[in-house]
């Protein structure tokens, strides 16, 4: 991984910033995004190039696009606490990422982002059909600016089985071919997980490492925790206490590479009370008068509904009938013919007829209605068919390959230099028992 650490002091060659995939940990990335914009705008101003890919994008164009980080952190703030009240959150069928991301993205992105984002935006996507690793930096327009975003965070199955499409190509998650987009320039790279990357969580030292994409992570129980919580947030404090994190690991990368004129060890002695700034999510009054008008309309027709009730089972019903006379209905069934009774017998067999023939009349009566969706369900089931195979191939080609990159380098840097040690203890013992003697034949 080509890093900015050790060029990115001097001013001739400012680097540039790359995000990598972070799902909802990328609030840690969003913390140091506005480490940089209070402590060192001119780093952002400077770099020639923000990359991003899957949630890390987001982050870029919040970057180049010159959104509030904080506004952003706060719609996944936002919508992190709605997940909680559905079973099973983010999985829930009722529950779409997508359509989220979606809304974030063309809510927030300026009109001109086109225009802010070309040249310096890069946009790390995997190309549906080959699996090709794909960076775009040309747009030529706000919606392809969107485009790129959303097809860079799809996740096949968790943000549904339609991708996006970006000028008539289908892409998926950026993170399956580039999870830390890097130039052969001088690159800083941040990322929300512990390991190799420049700006990161400090765990302490790992046996074992997490190939992913090219970048290398620790295999520790801390970035387990993390990679759940991108995925699945189990509560909304741990992806703030991730937000300020970033903010305060910004915060010692600027100060140990002295990117941040004026800023003084004292910096970091900041109370965080005082920086920190919780997300009410509170109901606002429109919502309270809708909700209280939803329950006066429901109280109004409960009321009549018990009132009428009460009418068909009061007294009144009676009123025209003497006590002790018996009712009028049971005077029909006691005077019922037999033979009339046989008719009834005799139509049973056709009442169950009809009840089994029910299912078969409403799947009938469903298909006519709803013939024209039909057709198109029918059209469009081969092309979703290939776009579900190709999903669930870069998927499983994704899961495979952070196997054999970790299973890999782990072999090569921990087991197989121990061969040789091996093998020299092997002959210093046998030097020291001394040569074997052989038995001689009786």
């Amino acid at each position: 991984m080509v890093s900015g650490l050790s060029t990115c002091c001097r001013p001739e060659t400012p680097p540039s910033i790359s995000f990598s995939g972070s799902g909802f940990m990328a609030t840690y990335q969003l913390g140091v995004a506005q480490c940089f914009r209070d402590l060192a705008p001119g780093l952002l101003r400077a770099a020639p190039c923000v990359l991003g890919s899957s949630a890390g994008s987001l982050v870029a164009a919040a970057v180049v696009c010159e959104m509030s980080p904080t506004v952003i952190r706060d719609e996944m703030l936002h919508f992190a606490k709605q997940m909680k009240a559905f079973a099973l959150g983010p999985l829930n069928p009722s529950v779409s990422v997508f359509h989220w991301l979606e809304r974030v993205v063309l809510k927030h992105l300026p009109a001109d982002a086109h225009r802010l984002a070309s040249g310096r935006l890069a946009v790390a996507m995997t190309r549906l059909t080959d699996g090709r690793c794909v960076v775009a930096s040309e747009f030529g327009s706000k919606d392809d600016v969107a485009q790129a975003l959303l097809g860079s965070c799809f996740v096949p199955g968790f943000c549904g089985m339609q991708p996006p499409s970006f000028r008539g190509v289908y892409y998926v998650d950026g993170g399956f071919t580039s999870f830390q987009p890097v130039l052969p320039t001088p690159t800083l790279t941040v990322s929300p997980f512990s390991g190799e990357s420049d700006i990161c969580p400090a765990d302490g030292p790992c046996m074992w490492d997490l190939v992913v994409s090219g970048a290398t992570l620790k295999g520790s129980m801390a970035n387990s925790f993390r990679i759940m919580n991108a995925l699945y947030p189990l509560s909304l404090e741990t992806l703030e206490q991730a937000y300020h994190s970033g903010y305060v690991d910004a915060t010692h990368f600027l100060l140990q590479n002295d990117l941040a004129p004026g800023l003084t060890i004292h910096k970091l002695s900041i109370d965080c009370n005082e920086t920190k700034t919780r997300l009410q999510l509170d109901i606002t009054d429109e919502d309270e008068d809708e909700m209280k008008a939803e329950e006066e309309t429901t109280l109004t027709y409960l009321d009549t509904s018990c009132r009428q009730v009460g009418n068909w089972n009061g007294p009144e019903r009676n009123t025209n009938r003497p006590r002790g006379e018996p009712s009028l209905q049971l005077d029909v069934v006691k005077n019922v013919p037999l033979h009339e009774t046989f008719s009834y017998v005799s139509m049973f067999p056709a009442w169950i007829l009809s009840y089994l023939l029910l299912p078969l009349m409403l799947m009938f009566h469903f298909v006519l209605q709803n013939r024209a969706s039909m057709e198109l369900v029918f059209l469009q089931a081969l092309e979703l068919l290939f776009k579900a195979w190709h999903s669930l191939r870069n998927l499983t080609f994704f899961v495979l390959s952070i196997f054999l990159s970790s299973l890999k380098r782990n072999l090569n840097g921990r087991v197989f230099p121990l061969i040789p040690f091996l093998q020299w203890m092997r002959r210093l013992t046998r030097y020291e028992v001394g040569p074997e003697v052989p038995r001689k034949l009786q």
